[in-house]
């Protein structure tokens, strides 16, 4: 008799500074119900992994859960998988702490539910080709990847049905297939089209194993899916066909597969993900050649099974802003790691492990990198690691090296209070603020970017019609959260930053500069700038042009910033190199990052010296200074994305534009001053 063995792998994980009442519904709407369901049939054997975020949640509000997963794993219906604690990219985070957030959640399992666990999730399936020496030196025997990694060496998916084993330096680790068709059809499809594939795949020798494995949201937290799973008996049913077909699907777990059964081969996966992250980390112009190609060959399967796009890491290139946080993590991490053992405080371990959650550094599907509180939870986290390292002095210290990794020196001061990151080779902008006792990184905003999906969102409100929403597939959905998306969707030619220096034609209007539809008349923003340290100041100097009336004057900028207990201190000096008279308007632009949009951050004052900003939900109080009387830009910066609910606006931080229209004779110099304060409220 034809005979086929099966694992049903789950992954529940919710980001670090994630909302309790997110956690909370996915709980009562996903996890429970699904460890309900499970129970009632005890036969079904499957596999669990949970990240740490998810363990503190349940161990702190839902003992019961936890009480369900120890009943499970005693009888041996249920294995657990360990990972990486707060569920961050293997492969991007040091080896020291690869192995301290695996050894965190090793020892949990442990320590809670009496069983090591012997196998382990990846988060996102992010593989790299080093990784079986790393995971070996941690315990692990064994991963779950995508077959979409199998495919990208070679592999025909179709005839994957075991384990295979690769390398490192001679290391072993095995490593299981998810099978992409199951992937999509639980819970997608009716029960029937899957016992059909069990039977097509069954063999004779009763080896062949099937895995689907994936994210435990898609049961019940995902759009329409906890009516089609549990309302109406998806899963129940799903799992009661598997009961009726025990004679011949063997439900088993990943250890007792790998227990009994040799592996299939020897294996060298290249750098991967799953397909639809290879699309996703893709430039977004890359991104809509790829989807054409995918949707042209999608019937082909002699094709598809060669088709891949980029890999993680190319959300680091593709924005500037998860580069940030990622190499702010980093250098955290070596200051920790800098330390004496005896002298590292557990705290600062744990809050780094913490910041390297991986949600907020990337973006598909989901809101991502896309939703504020997530970055901010990330540098909330970071912030509080370095903080308990030892501080810099009051007075502060300047550092020039590679921050970012881009080949060129960034500038760096560090104070007890505050710490300052500043780009010479990008218009002498300051691009990280970090205020210390707030745990808080002022300048956490968001460049807005064309997005792929954003030609789609096009086409649906020009064409509702030709848009049917009724699939359950998250990628498929096509949903507006709000009219008129559209008028949004505004895209910016630099980085948004502080302290980046705008020339404008006098006819420039607010809401023009807003759109990003002005012409920038200086070469400031993105030039070059010469760093001096004077004192205590930090000086950025640039000579450039401005141009007026297709006529180039020759300027040169200066601005000394001298860091205070809260706040800055910015002396602009502009100086006309010309032997007549020239005019411009000079606009200084900064951008702040607060917890939501007040009536205060859509506002343009006229010929002022003042504006001021609180954040009553972060306990700040900003104030924005002028020794010399000016107008004041200021508007939301807001992007559309997409996440699972559909298309929304999120507000991603204030843009404070200072606008001053000045006519300066032959070599005379403008001086102006600008004093930022933090203050707590």
């Amino acid at each position: 008799m034809k005979s086929i063995k099966f694992i049903f792998g789950i992954h529940n994980h919710q980001p670090v500074g994630n909302f309790p009442e997110v956690l909370e519904k996915g709980y009562q709407e996903a996890y429970k119900p699904f460890m309900d369901v499970m129970s009632h049939h005890p036969k079904i054997k499957w596999s669990l992994h949970m990240s740490g975020i998810l363990w503190d949640f349940v161990i702190e509000k839902h003992k019961e859960y936890v009480d369900a997963v120890k009943k499970m794993t005693e009888s041996g219906q249920l294995e657990l998988l360990t990972g990486g604690y707060y569920e961050p990219i293997i492969p991007t985070i040091p080896d020291r702490d690869k192995l301290g957030q695996i050894a965190m959640l090793t020892d949990f399992i442990r320590q809670t539910f009496n069983v090591t666990p012997r196998g382990m999730w990846l988060a996102e399936r992010v593989w790299e080709p080093h990784l079986p020496k790393i995971l070996a030196r941690a315990g692990v025997e064994y991963t779950v990847v995508d077959d979409a990694h199998f495919a990208a060496a070679g592999k025909d998916v179709e005839r994957l049905r075991g384990y295979y084993l690769s390398e490192d330096e001679g290391v072993n680790l095995k490593i299981f297939p998810i099978n992409q068709r199951l992937r999509y059809y639980l819970p997608f499809e009716v029960v029937e089209k899957s016992i059909e594939y069990f039977t097509a795949c069954a063999s004779e020798s009763g080896a062949p194993v099937l895995v689907m494995a994936d994210d435990g949201e898609k049961f019940g937290l995902w759009p329409e899916t906890n009516k089609h799973v549990y309302k109406d008996k998806w899963l129940d049913n799903f799992l009661s066909a598997m009961d009726k077909n025990l004679s011949w699907i063997e439900p088993v777990t990943f250890s007792e597969y790998a227990a009994k059964n040799p592996p299939e081969g020897r294996i060298y996966l290249p750098t991967a993900s799953y397909f639809e992250m290879s699309e996703w980390s893709l430039p977004s112009d890359a991104q809509e050649v790829f989807q054409g190609v995918v949707k042209r060959f999608r019937d082909d399967p002699s094709v598809t099974r060669f088709l891949r796009g980029g890999f993680w890491r190319n959300f680091l290139t593709k924005y500037a802003e998860s580069n940030n946080m990622h190499k702010k993590m980093l250098y955290v991490s070596e200051k920790i790691s800098g330390l004496k053992e005896s002298e590292r405080p557990p705290a600062a371990v744990k809050a780094l492990y913490e910041g390297q959650c991986n949600c907020a550094y990337w973006h598909g599907v989901f809101g991502g990198l896309y939703l504020p509180h997530l970055r901010s939870a990330v540098y909330q986290k970071l912030i509080e690691a370095e903080s308990l390292c030892p501080r810099a002095p009051r007075e502060g210290v300047c550092r020039e090296f590679d921050f970012d990794k881009d080949g060129r020196d960034e500038v760096v001061f560090e104070s007890a209070g505050q710490n300052l990151y500043f780009s010479p080779h990008s218009g002498g902008s300051l691009f990280e603020w970090d205020f210390l006792e707030k745990k808080t990184n002022l300048l956490n905003v968001l460049t807005r970017r064309q997005e792929a999906y954003h030609g789609r969102l096009r086409d649906f409100l020009a064409h509702p019609e030709k848009w049917n929403n009724n699939s359950m597939t998250i990628n498929d959905i096509v949903k507006v959260k709000e009219q008129n998306l559209g008028k949004y969707l505004s895209y910016d030619w630099y980085r948004r930053a502080s302290l980046v220096d705008h020339f404008l034609h006098e006819n420039t209007k607010c809401e023009d500069f807003m759109l990003s539809t002005y012409g920038e008349q200086g070469d400031f923003v993105l030039g070059e700038y010469a760093f001096e340290k004077h004192k205590k100041a930090l000086v950025f100097k640039r000579r450039g042009i401005v141009w007026k009336n297709d006529y180039p004057q020759k300027v040169e900028l200066s601005k000394e910033i001298t860091p205070q207990d809260e706040g800055l201190k910015i002396f602009y000096r502009i100086k006309n190199l010309e032997n007549r008279e020239v005019s411009f308007v000079f606009a200084p632009e900064f951008n702040f990052s607060f917890s939501c949009r007040t009536e205060q951050d859509s506002i343009i004052l006229k010929d002022v010296h003042r504006w001021i900003r609180r954040d009553e939900v972060n306990g700040l109080h900003l104030e924005v200074e002028l020794g010399r009387a000016s107008d004041f830009w200021v508007f939301p910066i807001e992007t559309v994305s997409i996440s699972e609910g559909g298309f929304e606006r999120t507000y991603q931080g204030t843009v404070v534009l200072v606008v001053k229209k000045m006519v300066l004779k032959a070599a005379e110099e403008y001086v102006s001053e600008i004093t930022v304060r933090t203050h707590n409220d």
